[in-house]
């Protein structure tokens, strides 16, 4: 089968399906090194140019130019079986739509659950009806909507946007000073949605699920990493990469509850009734699982997952849809572990590109001689483990390597 593969961070996902056997075309945000390594069918909404700054500034959504480079190649090539998608398009259903419009089938969850998924009121209600404990959410209307709610609540506390994925448009405060001073320049964050949310301290997880019409399967619990400030995380909700599986003996006073939460996780989604490869984030504190979202698609910590369990996720998603299921166990099993860490900019000053150590576990490389601002994603650092700490000192080390030799 020739697929198109759709995405913000595409890699991962055209990897994975190169893997199960299938030809590629990829259309993807950042064009980074390893994208262009793994095949020359694709566009990407970035040309990363020596001497120039990664980012430029952009007249439409990046969705929207993904929509657009992917009709481009779907014309060009006439000959796409399928196409299949990763982070953008959460809060777009209607651009989820329009892909169907292109021609070839699209393996993707129906819009209606998209819109479903963005709906806060609704999913949280649904996610509470299966056992998860919900962060208090307040949706305002504007700045001094969201001053006068502020006023009557306890620091820190947290407010949303609409989404965006990897923890875009969700920041912490711990003050009403700050909060009030950064939207009394913002007022237009208003037109999309803004919420306040308590703040739940944690361990922050996910899971990896595939879900078929009438049974749910789940691959993997996974620990994130969030705000993780050793990978020079831009935001305290930054999502900067995984360790799987997550060993609940090495976080959990009462091990036993993995088969709680796993019930709760396949409950929650035979109520959504959602296909394929489909992904849960969630808090875990005192031993209760706090709902914080449900990601449609392929997730991030794919790569993770494939390592730890030695299933490939997509041909799973498209098993799913096709109607085909495999017998999986219904605890999660693994034969290694995995950590992928995400390496972001945290340099104050702007540097040009020049240093990768050779290593086969660093991927989604920015191009030599572009430069990077503060905040800008640099790389990842993927690679399956015996032992976890060890793994994640690797994945730390070669990160601060990596900063190091590209900044002095």
């Amino acid at each position: 089968m020739k697929l198109l593969v759709i995405g913000f961070n595409a890699r991962p996902i055209a990897k994975s399906a190169f893997q199960a056997g299938h030809s590629i075309g990829v259309v993807d945000y950042f064009g980074d090194m390893d994208l262009v390594k793994l095949t020359k069918n694709c566009f990407s909404v970035l040309r990363q140019k020596p001497g120039q700054i990664l980012h430029r500034p952009l007249h439409r959504k990046p969705a929207e130019y993904l929509y657009y480079l992917a009709e481009i190649m779907s014309d060009e090539q006439a000959d796409f079986d399928g196409i299949i998608i990763g982070s953008a398009f959460d809060q777009y259903p209607d651009l989820v739509k329009k892909l169907s419009d292109i021609g070839p089938k699209v393996y993707v969850n129906d819009i209606d659950k998209f819109a479903l998924i963005r709906n806060k009121k609704k999913i949280n209600d649904i996610a509470e009806k299966a056992g998860f404990s919900i962060p208090r959410l307040i949706s305002v209307k504007n700045k001094t909507e969201l001053i006068e709610i502020a006023k009557t609540s306890q620091f820190p506390l947290v407010t949303r946007g609409s989404g965006g994925g990897g923890g875009a448009g969700i920041r912490l405060w711990n003050n009403l000073e700050d909060l009030t001073h950064y939207f009394s320049e913002r007022e237009n964050e208003f037109d999309e949605g803004v919420w306040i949310q308590e703040h739940i301290i944690g361990l922050d997880a996910s899971s990896s699920v595939i879900c078929h019409k009438d049974t749910v399967q789940i691959l993997s619990i996974n620990r994130q990493l969030i705000g993780e400030k050793k990978l020079g995380a831009p935001s305290d909700f930054a999502y900067a990469g995984n360790i799987v599986p997550l060993h609940y003996e090495n976080y959990l006073s009462t091990p036993t509850l993995l088969k709680t939460h796993i019930e709760q996780i396949r409950g929650l989604f035979r109520s959504l009734e959602l296909k394929g490869s489909n992904g849960i984030d969630f808090v875990i504190k005192d031993e209760k699982l706090y709902f914080m979202e449900i990601n449609p698609r392929f997730q991030g910590s794919i790569e993770c997952v494939q390592y730890a369990t030695g299933y490939n996720v997509v041909q799973l998603h498209l098993d799913a849809f096709n109607g085909i299921t495999h017998d999986l166990p219904l605890i999660p099993r693994y034969k290694k572990n995995a950590v992928k860490g995400i390496l972001f900019s945290d340099h104050e000053e702007n540097f040009q590109v020049k240093y990768y150590p050779r290593n086969k576990w660093i991927v989604d490389r920015t191009h030599f001689k572009v430069i990077l601002e503060r905040t800008d994603p640099f790389c990842s650092i993927v690679l399956p483990t015996r032992n976890q700490a060890k793994g994640y000192d690797k994945v730390c080390s070669l990160a601060e390597e990596i900063i190091s030799k590209n900044t002095n």
